[in-house]
């Protein structure tokens, strides 16, 4: 239990990206006080983006083909807060077999999977076959033009690293435009000074300096907020996507 209250008090973790994404990512989601919509998080990681879903007073399956991470999410989340498992669910389960669900969904949150996925095709056409009309995926990937992810080696077995570098709009549009998503906003997120940062913390981390690391992580988050709300060249990229039908709803803010 001590080991869930500390990840619990520094929660949603250390990766500077990640918590930008805990705090951004959910002013686009949905939420209805007549009705409790249904939310799927596409892999899911620690749990972040379905507990802020949940707040919005969503009902939530979050699924990861990763074990650990599910008991994880699990311990925290349904025993350590007491969430009931019929508000907020956790599964292993792998994303080419997400029809198996036979559950519809208001929303789909994916947010830095499907860099990971080989036949991003074929998950993503399941995404829109289990969203209501008018359904949204949100969707966040590495942005596949900036230098650190151009960079980055690539898993050519799809063994849990990345497949491909990430998205650009471009590449987000060829794939999700012909399954009949419909693109109403993108964001860029993660700036040079949050990427300085982080990517020097993680870096110390792999070699076991761990009290430096959490010094320049310290440091990250207090620097982070002088990073510019537009970044020129983002780390990633997130796209608000709407299943075409009589129920879409857009954002105004179209950027």
């Amino acid at each position: 239990m001590l080991r869930v209250r500390l990840k619990w008090l520094f929660f949603p973790g250390m990766n500077l990206h990640a918590r930008q994404r805990w705090r951004e990512l959910p002013r686009w989601f949905g939420s209805d006080d007549r009705r409790r919509r249904r939310v799927l998080d596409a892999g899911c990681g620690n749990g972040m983006l379905s507990y802020q879903s949940w707040l919005r007073g969503n009902r939530v399956v979050a699924v990861s083909i990763k074990p650990e991470e599910v008991d994880g999410c699990r311990r925290l989340f349904n025993g350590f807060l007491g969430i009931p498992e019929d508000e907020m669910s956790f599964q292993v389960r792998n994303l080419y077999e997400i029809d198996e669900l036979g559950l519809e969904f208001d929303e789909v949150i994916c947010s830095e999977v499907l860099e990971h996925i080989r036949d991003d095709h074929r998950v993503c056409a399941s995404f829109y076959r289990i969203l209501k009309p008018g359904g949204v995926l949100h969707l966040c990937c590495p942005n596949a033009d900036h230098p650190f992810n151009r960079g980055t080696v690539l898993d050519k077995e799809e063994n849990g690293g990345h497949v491909r570098p990430g998205y650009t709009l471009k590449a987000y549009r060829e794939l999700l435009e012909p399954l009949g998503f419909r693109i109403d906003m993108v964001k860029g997120l993660g700036g040079p000074i949050r990427q300085f940062f982080n990517s020097r913390m993680i870096a110390l981390q792999r070699t076991g300096h761990h009290m430096a690391a959490g010094f320049l992580f310290a440091m990250g988050v207090w620097m982070a907020h002088f990073d510019p709300d537009e970044p020129k060249m983002p780390y990633s990229l997130y796209v608000y996507a709407v299943k075409a039908g009589d129920a879409d709803r857009g954002v105004d803010d179209v950027r």
